[in-house]
């Protein structure tokens, strides 16, 4: 990424509560997708496996940090891939961002969540598809106990549905607290 590019990403305000997401309190996004270096800068380590935006990573997601007010003993949770979308792409964006977050806040990152049904990818769905798409797609990962407060993380937030699904499962085995973290709204 150019330095020009990565001036007007940090250009880009952080908006708090773009939408409502059930069971939810806060949700964060370092900016909108419309922006297009965010959006390139997204692709970039989504689909095309950039290992430069590791470095980049920690500029993007720092801004958002002041605006958490989460307690000290919150838990980083990354949205969970599919073993299959696992395999198939190498890694987990969301557990890259997450693990930046750790590092802007020192908060710990854990995998509470499993994917436990393949599904299409949310980004060619209308926005309808999306939500039953990714219904019941969630479950426990291997935890030993629940924390009360989380950060969930994804890299782009658009109608919610994953969020939410995401949330429900947390909300189940007794996190209290859920602010979502994406960096970018679609």
């Amino acid at each position: 990424m150019c330095s020009v590019a990565a001036d007007d990403i940090k250009q880009e305000r952080v908006i708090v509560n773009p939408l409502i997401i059930n069971g939810v309190e806060k949700v964060l996004v370092r900016g909108s997708y419309d922006c297009e270096p965010l959006a390139q800068f997204i692709q970039k380590l989504k689909y095309h496996y950039w290992t430069g935006a590791g470095s980049l990573l920690h500029g993007v997601v720092a801004p958002p940090t002041p605006e958490l007010n989460v307690p000290s003993d919150t838990v980083i949770v990354p949205v969970p891939l599919h073993s299959r979308r696992h395999r198939e792409r190498g890694f987990n964006q969301s557990l890259y961002i997450s693990k930046a977050l750790s590092r802007a806040t020192g908060l710990p990152v854990k995998n509470l969540l499993q994917r436990t049904r393949y599904t299409p990818p949310q980004a060619q769905l209308t926005a309808k598809e999306r939500v039953t798409n990714i219904i019941g797609a969630f479950g426990q990962g291997r935890v030993a106990s629940w924390p009360k407060s989380v950060i969930l993380v994804d890299d782009v937030i658009t109608t919610g549905s994953t969020i939410a699904e995401c949330a429900a499962v947390l909300r189940k085995y007794g996190v209290r607290k859920i602010t979502a973290v994406a960096l970018a709204k679609g």
